[in-house]
């Protein structure tokens, strides 16, 4: 089941990968970012809904939404954020740079994150091995970006 799931996570990550260039072609396209995520981000609502009825999942209710702290609502506006960067960062970074600091800053607030047990996950120590790599993946991305 583990080895499925990282494949998912691998996939996951190919798919993110071809976001920043699709989204920037689209942009091209449709006339801006704004109209880029406003489509892309109407799109994912609408196959989310497709499936929710295809699943026979029940909506969530008033009631329930009411009692989800504000923090938690931030998830869609981030996902606004990475695309609308995506878009204005890809054509001149080029999609490998742009990934590699994605990376960079995905490990460097998950091990901010875990140490500290943020959104209620569970605290998690990391070493001094770990920082290294998180170093190395930084000055990855430097090389990366600064040819």
């Amino acid at each position: 089941m583990i080895a499925l799931l990282v494949l998912a996570v691998i996939l996951g990550g190919a798919l993110i990968a071809a976001q920043g260039p699709i989204y920037t072609r689209m942009a091209e396209l449709l006339g801006g970012p704004i109209q880029t995520a406003a489509l892309a981000f109407g799109l994912g609502a609408l196959a989310l809904l497709m499936l929710l009825l295809a699943t026979s999942s029940p909506l969530p209710r008033k009631s329930d939404m009411a009692i989800v702290p504000l923090w938690m609502w931030a998830g869609g506006l981030i996902g606004v954020y990475v695309v609308l960067v995506s878009i204005l960062a890809v054509p001149r970074l080029g999609v490998a740079s742009y990934m590699v600091c994605v990376i960079v800053g995905q490990l460097a607030a998950g091990y901010a994150y875990d140490r500290v047990g943020a959104f209620g996950m569970s605290v998690r120590d990391f070493s001094t091995a770990n920082l290294i790599g998180l170093g190395l993946v930084g000055l990855g991305a430097g090389l990366t970006v600064w040819r």
